[in-house]
């Protein structure tokens, strides 16, 4: 029985403010402490605000905060009083390593009129971080979904909001933000991170959705395959894909390396011999021998048969392809052309495949055209067009089931 390996996890990024971004966050707090425009701190305020600071370049973190804690909410101070001593009360709070205090200073100041966009941005992605680490998930999402909103996300940001979903078992919304979040990246064509399409996958396992995970781990096949990748999209596309295409899965899955124990090679092979395809049969039991797949004695003992019956049949069909691809020019139907080009294909002879199914797909009136055309495709990336082979897999159309193992042979011809 096959079986899904769930090899994902919601693997925790500690996203740290580096010390770079720390001297910033020191910088601008000192600039908002005595700003060259705009608002002005009180007069009473300027002294000892002075000296929080200077207890705060000289690291006396403890001193600095004790004396903003003095100064914060007094009836006396203006409304951007109470914003300096919060930013700077976050930031000395922060190197003390007294996350709570930080977040609830930085909480008062975030979306103050006094905060121009920029320095908001980097308070919000602050509190982002800290909510995360003092695992307030459902306070981390809200940050980092208005960091989104307003464009100013970057891909760490994207990452705990994505993890902080997840681990509130809000399956759903981790998943329709990290495929979000995919899509925009390659939109322009760049490569999404690891992280986020392992998050991606493991969201859609978590709902038992077979769809959501084909999608999310195609992604995964096409950036950072893992080892359980093939397996998984192998196993998936089996349960979707009906049983007319079990042997196109198996000969994806087989390139790909996703066949792992013998029964899946002799599984196949029968297959291929049911469709008249001794030729493959034969080439997947003997790679199954040399994988040292085939361990106990009923294993060994069917190999061993349908190993005798593949060759059997090879050798009564094989000499016969080159006058039935001969017979098959004059007919009108691609049908016959078709089938002698999967026979070839089988037999490795990948020149004579092409040529056969562009003959047939040229007449028309073939059972299977978007089989063919996929076919096709294996065929000339076999014989070293990989340009042809990426046309063809793109041409593929219809079946759901077909395309999806169209681009993933796609990923053969870059």
């Amino acid at each position: 029985m096959r079986r899904l390996t769930i090899g994902f996890t919601a693997a925790l990024v500690a996203v740290m403010l580096s010390s770079a971004a720390v001297a910033q966050q020191n910088k601008n707090a000192q600039k908002a402490a005595a700003p060259a425009k705009g608002p002005t701190i009180s007069k009473a305020l300027m002294k000892p605000l002075a000296a929080s600071q200077d207890a705060a370049k000289k690291e006396q973190w403890g001193e600095c905060i004790s004396q903003l804690k003095a100064l914060d909410g007094q009836p006396t101070n203006a409304p951007y009083d109470n914003y300096v001593i919060n930013d700077i009360l976050g930031f000395c709070a922060l190197r003390a390593n007294d996350n709570a205090l930080a977040i609830s200073a930085w909480s008062k100041v975030v979306d103050s009129e006094f905060a121009d966009p920029a320095r908001s941005a980097s308070l919000r992605k602050g509190l982002l971080q800290l909510s995360y680490q003092a695992k307030d998930y459902a306070k981390a999402v809200v940050y980092g979904q208005r960091l989104i909103e307003l464009g100013t996300a970057d891909e760490a940001v994207y990452l705990l909001t994505i993890q902080s979903f997840y681990l509130q078992n809000d399956f759903k919304s981790s998943e329709k933000l990290a495929a979000s979040y995919v899509a925009s990246m390659e939109g322009p064509g760049k490569t999404p991170p690891d992280m986020a399409l392992q998050l991606y996958a493991s969201a859609c396992i978590k709902q038992d959705d077979d769809a959501c995970t084909l999608r999310a781990l195609e992604k995964q096949a096409q950036y950072f395959p893992k080892k359980e990748t093939w397996p998984n999209l192998t196993l998936l596309m089996f349960r979707t894909g009906g049983d007319t295409n079990t042997l196109n899965v198996f000969r994806l899955s087989r390139e790909m390396g996703g066949l792992l124990r013998g029964e899946e090679f002799t599984e196949m092979a029968q297959l291929a011999l049911e469709r008249g395809l001794p030729g493959e049969a034969q080439s997947v039991i003997e790679e199954g021998r040399e994988k040292g797949l085939f361990t106990n004695k009923s294993n060994v003992d069917l190999a061993n048969r349908l190993l005798s019956t593949a060759k059997a049949q090879a050798t009564a069909d094989k000499p016969t392809l080159l006058a039935q691809d001969k017979e098959a020019v004059g007919r009108k139907s691609g049908e016959v052309d078709a089938r002698i080009a999967t026979a070839f294909l089988s037999y490795g002879d990948f020149e004579r495949a092409v040529l056969a199914y562009e003959r047939g797909l040229s007449k028309g009136n073939i059972r299977n055209p978007e089989e063919a055309r996929l076919n096709l495709g294996i065929a000339q990336l076999k014989a070293g067009n990989k340009e042809a082979a990426a046309a063809t897999f793109a041409a593929v159309k219809g079946d759901e089931t077909l395309q999806r193992l169209a681009r993933l042979w796609t990923l053969r011809t870059r």
